[in-house]
């Protein structure tokens, strides 16, 4: 049986854009959507895929379809696989990477020490700069689209510079009720007409976190996102003042309602008052969670939380290294999420926290954690490799339409990585180890990156 996808004719790529096709083909390509394809190719003609399948099929096709046309060919004895998608970083901090090289007695520790820096005036703070070079950085390692959080309008920048896709999300954060209540929904709206300026490609929200905004401003960023159709992303569940404590049994209800009519002004109150709920039930019941939203970390979730982000559809990025180097307590139940099914994808957050933008080290630390919390299922590779692809653009419900990334399909934007990783072919178990080894291994293997068909990265290899 043969492994094809073709776009021509319905999806309006006619005669003309066909004039020009440049056929990448590689010894193991991975369309994600599609089993892995042996000496396959992918046709790409302007920002498009137009087919994927076996070299030798995708030629005789475009040699059919359009026998005038000049078709071009970059073979890359590796892998090719659709472009990363980085589901949680912070671009503008690539510049305090002193920062996430220190080490801290717990997350509040690092939480000083990153302060000491932001909020020190005498400092330059050159945000897009320090965007665009880490734009650059993750373009350079494979990535070619990413959920990246804004909290200083210059960092907007970023993904632009590059060319990227993703959601460009605007953080919120410090809000009491009052004020917000005077003046910051206005604030809000004065900083999101400033960011349609930095010309980005989509934008988001990110209320920060449980434990930086009071309840009213996490009711009402949500209702205000839903109405100018933009998604949310939420850090949660990421510190141990987040997680759930000890609480009778009849208070562990699955979704148990805040009881009765008390009202709480914020999530540290509600703890306070030696309450039970974790941050994710807390937001949860304000209504904060949907399939438009996807969290970063969940570390302190367990078992009810786990249900309840499935029962809302509500994607995780894990960001294993980040948790280690800001000492969040302990890792996050990768294997129980795995097992249990949540939707998973994977950031890097930023360098102040992590050692690199490189997905993929991201990937080979999760294939070491679900390993060691007992995860011993042969699919951790491919799942890897979807949580690296197609479940981040699901995240940002950019894997459905004309416009989907994060796979390898007619029709699809041509965004594409090649990965330097030895492929052997000579049958199933040597697949899968190859596939193995790229999770495992493949930092720093990123030898070219495609962003819609524009080579925005090319280490010698064309």
């Amino acid at each position: 049986m043969k492994t094809a996808s073709s776009a021509l004719g319905n999806l309006g790529l006619g005669e003309d854009r066909l004039a020009d096709v440049t056929v990448y083909s590689a010894k193991l390509v991975i369309p994600v959507t599609a089993p892995v394809i042996v000496n396959g190719a992918v046709a790409v003609s302007g920002d498009r895929v137009v087919h994927v399948g076996t070299r030798a099929w995708v030629l005789q096709e475009l040699k059919e379809e359009a026998p005038w046309g000049k078709v071009t060919e970059r073979y890359w004895d590796g892998i090719l696989m659709p472009g990363l998608v980085n589901a949680h970083t912070h671009l503008q901090y690539t510049g305090m990477a002193e920062v996430g090289q220190g080490e801290y007695k717990d997350f509040h520790a690092w939480e000083e020490a990153f302060n000491l820096i932001y909020d020190d005036e005498s400092l330059p703070h050159a945000w897009r700069y320090w965007a665009m070079e880490g734009a650059r950085q993750c373009v350079e390692s494979g990535t070619t689209a990413a959920a990246d959080i804004v909290t200083d309008l210059d960092a907007a920048a970023g993904m632009v510079s590059q060319g990227m896709h993703g959601i460009t999300y605007w953080e919120v954060m410090g809000w009491g009720n009052e004020d917000w209540d005077d003046r910051g929904r206005y604030r809000l709206n004065l900083e999101l007409h400033r960011l349609e300026e930095e010309h980005v490609r989509q934008l988001g929200i990110s209320p920060h976190a449980p434990y930086t905004l009071e309840a009213e401003p996490f009711v009402d960023l949500p209702d205000i996102a839903r109405r100018l159709n933009m998604r949310l992303h939420i850090h949660l569940a990421e510190t141990p003042l987040e997680a759930r404590t000890e609480a009778p049994e009849s208070e562990r209800a699955i979704s148990s309602a805040i009881r009765g009519d008390e009202t709480w002004t914020s999530y540290r109150e509600y703890k306070r008052e030696g309450q039970g709920l974790s941050a994710i039930q807390f937001v949860d019941q304000l209504g904060s969670l949907g399939p438009d939203v996807h969290i970063a970390h969940g570390v302190w979730a367990d078992e009810e939380d786990r249900r309840t982000l499935r029962q809302r559809q509500v994607s995780v990025a894990l960001c294993p290294r980040s948790n280690r180097i800001t000492n969040t307590g302990k890792d996050a139940p990768v294997s129980r999420y795995l097992k249990e099914g949540n939707a998973l994808c994977v950031g890097t957050d930023s360098l102040s926290s992590s050692p690199s933008l490189d997905l993929m080290d991201e990937a080979a630390a999760l294939y070491r954690l679900a390993r060691q919390q007992g995860y011993g299922g042969r699919d951790l590779p491919r799942r890897l490799i979807h949580m690296l692809t197609l479940n981040g653009a699901s995240a940002m419900g950019l894997h459905l339409a004309a416009n989907r990334i994060g796979q390898i399909n007619a029709g699809s934007l041509a965004d594409l990585a090649f990965m330097d990783i030895p492929v052997r072919t000579e049958n199933a178990d040597a697949i899968d180890r190859t596939l193995e080894e790229l999770v495992a291994s493949g930092g720093g293997h990123n030898r070219a990156t495609l962003i819609s068909g524009r080579v925005a990265y090319n280490a010698g290899i064309f």
